[in-house]
């Protein structure tokens, strides 16, 4: 197992969503007490893109000094980009990733695929990390109720990152509440605070964060019910690949969106939640969303929720299917003026008028 040693300089590269931050960041809060020694560099990336900014960042100076790398709520879909970890950074660099399509390569490089502690559990990658550091020198050194503080937040990561909070009947309710808000308050701040957001949060633990913001909390909920009701209006239900298939356009709350989709329309097989440039898609066990992302989307995740990318931009067709639209509409007034305005002159005279011209030309 690789242990962090002193002055190591270790470049993260995670996922962007509440996982995605919250693991990098369980390093950093317990830095002081089990870490001093080592400085960490993160990046988060989208989905997919890590190969490239894992090859961008190793033609940078930066790389020259880092001494390790790790991976996180991710996993490089490239051998290329393994082959490289290993000649750059040869038994210095970690994978903490629990996507089932990404399963089987990193199997493949399992000395250096960090697994849960306890296999029963569905992993984050947060929750990942926790196993890992638990495992590290100094661990004992944290207090108890700071272990239990952190403890309850990777749990609350854990059980909204793999839908537990969900679909577990053991979970409690006062759990399911916290890991919703806790997510909710997540995407309610812009990315460039993200990191800052769960730093403060690790920082002075749930119960405490919560009650300062309490009235946020209430109104994102609030907010949350209008923006689902509003968008689940224009749900499109079609069959595409012998699928029965939910589509729906919506930038923000595009899991609880798919969720509720499924519940609306028990009858389709999958839920998929488009935004400018992704697809969020889950299932009710009926499509193995992971597999139809992966071949349709480039993509990937689990069996019952995953992600992909789009190669078109739906906002930008709507906008020309609207200019389409105008244009056509133009066009057929101004054929009907041409239409309107045609005729003879008779055609538009005054009877009386007409009658009078008609005995001028017979003299």
């Amino acid at each position: 197992m690789v242990l962090i040693m002193a002055n190591q300089v270790i470049k993260i590269f995670s996922h962007n969503d509440l996982d995605g931050f919250g693991a990098p960041l369980l390093l950093e809060t317990v830095k002081e007490t089990m870490f001093p020694h080592c400085e960490f560099d993160l990046t988060n990336c989208g989905a997919g893109r890590i190969d490239e900014e894992f090859a961008k960042w190793l033609q940078t100076p930066e790389a020259s000094r880092a001494t390790d790398v790790y991976i996180m709520d991710m996993t490089p879909d490239s051998d290329y980009t393994f082959k490289q970890l290993n000649a750059n950074f040869a038994n210095h660099w970690l994978v903490f990733d629990h996507h089932e399509t990404e399963a089987e390569l990193r199997e493949q490089y399992s000395a250096n695929s960090i697994r849960p502690a306890n296999p029963k559990v569905n992993p984050s990658a947060t929750s990942l990390v926790w196993d890992w550091v638990t495992s590290q020198p100094h661990f004992t050194e944290l207090s108890e109720e700071r272990r239990q503080q952190l403890e309850y937040l990777v749990e609350l990561i854990r059980a909204y990152d793999t839908w537990d909070w969900q679909n577990d009947p053991n979970i409690s309710e006062e759990e399911r509440v916290a890991a919703d808000n806790f997510d909710q308050l997540f995407w309610f701040y812009p990315l460039q605070d993200s990191a800052s957001f769960v730093a403060n949060v690790f920082s002075v633990g749930w119960e405490e964060y919560s009650k300062q913001n309490k009235l946020l909390i209430k109104t994102l909920n609030e907010r949350r019910a209008k923006y689902l009701k509003s968008h689940l209006k224009d749900t499109l239900i079609t069959k595409i690949a012998g699928h029965q298939l939910g589509l729906v356009y919506a930038n923000d709350y595009k899991s609880e969106i798919a969720h509720e989709l499924l519940i609306q329309h028990p009858d389709v097989d999958a839920a998929l939640v488009i935004s400018p440039v992704s697809v969020s898609l889950r299932s009710n066990g009926k499509l193995d969303v992971a597999k139809f992302a992966e071949k349709y989307f480039n993509g990937g995740g689990h069996a019952d929720a995953a992600g992909g990318r789009l190669t078109i931009n739906p906002i930008e067709i709507g906008e020309q299917a609207v200019a389409d639209n105008l244009a056509e509409i133009i066009k057929n007034s101004q054929q009907t003026t041409t239409t309107n305005n045609t005729g003879t002159l008779a055609d538009n005279l005054d009877p009386e008028v007409a009658a009078k011209m008609a005995q001028l030309f017979k003299k």
